[in-house]
């Protein structure tokens, strides 16, 4: 029987054919460029074609902040295992099921889609595969065009070429977009629900694996998003329990409400440690960045710091840092740049730890440390904290006097300017200069910048170069670099110091007492032991205070960013209670001991007893004894000659040249002239000996006293003769005599210079070359020594 077709229905049906076979012409021409894709496209990148953020978390795991890419999104790279297998799966489940199964992309599906969209018109559904996705993603494909799904079929065969399904799964993960500005699971797990990726539980798993298919739509932190978000999940947890059936226990908090965290409620903590770790990681480095600071120290030294800056705000304090640092890790624990991060009118973003600053006195005990290394003091040395010269440069003290005979550990712990300068004045074997460049101290100019100064801080160091130099001290002289990062490891590490001078110099400074307010607690039993230095840069430009206590090297900082001076400025009274503050609330008193820490009995260490007012090894004449610390074999150590008896005529109370029955014994005191002198200007009454009988010998009075002591000119020192001078050089000539000379006569080269009573300053009138030098005083005692005068041209 013939049917017959209506006309209608013909061209419907032809029109059809002919549409079929243009589709059939594209997807073989389709097919054709995929092939070619194949074998001739080059492998794409896919990691760095794109910018990433970091996660920077503290020591016990807790999120700081998330840094934004340079794009402006928040995208985290993580390695697939670092990823919870569930979201793996339940991804796979919800946007391709033959994942495994295909080679990027899904023919089936592909043809379906195709007829339902182009041929039947019915509606349009999706075929793209995850590969599909990762490369719209990568190249930025607009797939809603015929040629953009045709390019995104390339691509997706282009990658499956070249990658595993592992390494195509990491970059999907590492690319799909979460809502918001959040791309990555990385990002989105943390920002979320701050979690890491494979700590997430299933509704949460749940929750990030439908997202990716409409990011806009089904955005979490909004009600309407979340609320397409629940039903899209709810279609994949129905999906999810065919496969994993026990799993259906977990429907009921699924229904719950769910803690999702918008990104601008991410934290902002830390704000000045963040940029300083970052400025260590590759622009490239994308993940979670383990920190060593300790946020709960962080926060706490924060509110101290801003605390106390307020109540001080009427002297003019309106700005400080703080430093802690670890230094049994030698890690930073917290850093505080400033008083406060968002007050511009302090600069405080600025971070006032990493900036460089003089350091006042703070650098003084370091000159000590390498004094005792070279045997030049032991800690009771007697110094002398009186007027000098150094060339050019003529030192004095914070309250412009001079104390006069003073013990190495009290001149430390009073920071009197002249000892210090004339200790570094003595070093030989290593200059305090090379010391600092050893130390890694950075941008130090030439040596001869700084001269004598550097003692007193004459260069700018940084709070974490100076927690270094501290951090060296408690860890027994080995310098080590300071760091940030926990899987750091220290870039540097050198003994720059024994582990004697290191103890004995912390052990000096543990006698510093804390500022008034603070000498309560100072004399508690149960207090920790707190070596410390404060350190007033010139002009009341910085106040320091630097010390260790417990495990900690804390480093605190008061003044201005921009470099303005402030009377009240000074170590002790500005940033000392600040300093003895934040110790009372980072490590309260907990009998913390030095020796405990440092173990001096293990070291090449001796107690013994000493003169209290000479320094010297006690003997019986001595008035008063105590126990100080020598470094056997470097120390400089010798018996105590001030204390003498010697025989008195009775009748006529002169010294008499022998012991008779006419005579009995007395203690008298012998100080050389330079400390009689400095002892007298003091003020202080001292048992002096009388004079010699008129009958007593030179040979008998010369070999009853000390030589002479030159200190002036010095062997170390080399002198200037600069070439067309108007004026000539001189060099004074100084020396310390024996109680009972009066005149001392000189020579240079065995030629006869001149003579000058005690007290009295003889110039020599240099000239280039080397010189022996000899002073002989008028009881016939001598000492000889060599310098050298140099030239030159201005």
């Amino acid at each position: 029987m013939k049917v017959t077709v209506p006309k209608d229905n013909l061209l419907e049906m032809n029109f059809l054919k002919s549409r079929f076979r243009r589709t059939c012409l594209s997807m073989f021409i389709l097919f054709l460029l995929a092939g070619l894709g194949l074998v001739f496209c080059p492998k794409p990148e896919l990691k760095l074609f794109q910018p990433y953020s970091k996660a920077y978390f503290d020591s016990n795991g807790e999120l700081l902040r998330i840094k934004l890419a340079k794009d402006e999104r928040y995208r985290l790279h993580l390695p697939l295992e670092s990823i919870s297998s569930q979201l793996i799966q339940a991804t796979i489940l919800y946007e391709d099921q033959e994942f495994y199964d295909h080679f990027g992309v899904d023919v089936t599906a592909l043809f379906r889609a195709f007829w339902s969209t182009y041929i039947s018109g019915e509606r349009r559904i999706g075929a793209s595969t995850i590969v599909m996705q990762l490369a719209r993603l990568r190249w930025n494909i607009p797939s809603h065009t015929f040629s953009g799904k045709i390019t995104q079929l390339v691509r997706a065969v282009q990658l499956s070429r070249h990658y595993t399904k592992k390494q195509l799964l990491e970059a999907y993960f590492n690319t799909a977009p979460y809502g918001r500005n959040i791309e990555g699971v990385g990002a989105a797990s943390l920002i979320y629900f701050n979690k890491k990726p494979i700590e997430l539980s299933l509704p949460e798993v749940l929750t990030l694996a439908v997202i990716p298919q409409n990011p806009n739509k089904r955005n979490p932190t909004t009600d309407k998003g979340f609320s397409k978000l629940q039903t899209a999940r709810n279609v994949l947890f129905e999906r999810w329990i065919t496969h994993h059936p026990t799993d259906i226990k977990q429907a009921k908090y699924l229904s719950m409400p769910m803690n999702v965290r918008p990104p601008e409620s991410l934290p902002f903590l830390a704000p000045h440690f963040i940029p300083f770790i970052d400025k260590q990681l590759s622009n490239w480095q994308s993940e979670y960045v383990e920190t060593t600071l300790n946020l709960a120290h962080q926060q706490l030294m924060e509110r101290v710091v801003n605390r106390f800056v307020i109540a001080n705000n009427k002297k003019g304090i309106r700005n400080a840092s703080a430093l802690l640092v670890n230094y049994q890790t030698n890690q930073i624990e917290a850093m505080v740049g400033s008083a406060d991060f968002f007050d511009s009118e302090i600069q405080g973003q600025v971070n006032g730890t990493t900036a460089k600053r003089s350091p006042g006195s703070a650098l003084k005990p370091f000159v000590y440390a390498l004094a005792l290394d070279e045997g030049l003091i032991h800690p009771m040395s007697l110094l002398k904290d009186s007027p000098r010269k150094y060339g050019g440069f003529t030192p004095e003290n914070y309250d412009k006097r001079f104390l006069g005979p003073i013990s190495a550990t009290r001149a430390l712990v009073e920071s009197r300017n002249v000892p210090a300068v004339d200790l570094q004045a003595q070093l030989n074997k290593m200059s305090f200069y090379e010391f600092l460049a050893k130390a890694h101290i950075t941008n130090l100019q030439d040596e001869s910048h700084y001269g004598l100064a550097l003692a007193l801080g004459g260069g700018e160091v940084t709070s974490i170069e100076l927690a270094s130099l501290y951090a060296m001290l408690a860890n027994r002289g080995k310098w080590r670099s300071i760091q940030g990062l926990t899987q750091q490891e220290s870039k540097f590490e050198k003994n720059l110091l024994s582990a004697e001078a290191s103890f004995l110099t912390l052990d000096m400074l543990k006698d510093n007492p804390a500022p008034d307010q603070f000498n309560a607690a100072f004399n508690l039993s149960n207090r920790n032991e707190t070596p410390w230095k404060t350190g007033t840069s010139w002009a009341y430009r910085d106040a320091w205070a630097v010390g260790i206590s417990g495990p900690y090297v804390l480093v605190v900082w008061v003044g201005n960013f921009d470099g303005k001076g402030n009377d009240s400025f000074i170590g002790r009274s500005a940033a000392g209670p600040l300093f003895f503050k934040l110790w009372d609330a980072i490590y309260p008193a907990k009998n913390w001991k030095l020796a405990d820490q440092l173990l001096p009995d293990s070291m090449n260490l001796k107690r013994l007893k000493v003169c209290s007012n000479t320094g010297d090894l006690y003997e019986k004449h001595c008035p008063s004894v105590k126990q100080s610390w020598f470094i056997p074999g470097v120390s400089p150590i010798k018996v105590s000659n001030i204390y003498r008896s010697i025989p008195i005529n009775k009748k006529s109370g002169l010294r008499a040249c022998w012991s008779s029955q006419n005579t009995e014994q007395e203690i008298f005191e012998f100080w050389p002239t330079e400390l009689l002198q400095i002892y007298n200007k003091a003020g202080l009454s001292l048992k002096s000996p009388p004079a010699f009988e008129q009958d007593c010998t030179l040979n008998l009075t010369s070999a009853s006293g000390v030589s002479p002591i030159i200190s002036s000119p010095q062997s170390r020192v080399d002198y200037v003769v600069r070439m067309n001078s108007t004026e000539p050089s001189k060099i004074p000539l100084v020396a310390s005599v024996d109680h009972d000379v009066s005149n001392m006569h000189w020579f240079v080269n065995s030629e006869y210079i001149g003579s000058a009573k005690v007290g009295e300053t003889l110039f020599w009138p240099s000239r280039p070359g080397e010189f022996s030098i000899k002073v002989v005083d008028d009881s016939g005692r001598s000492m000889t020594k060599g310098f050298k005068v140099i030239t030159e041209s201005r």
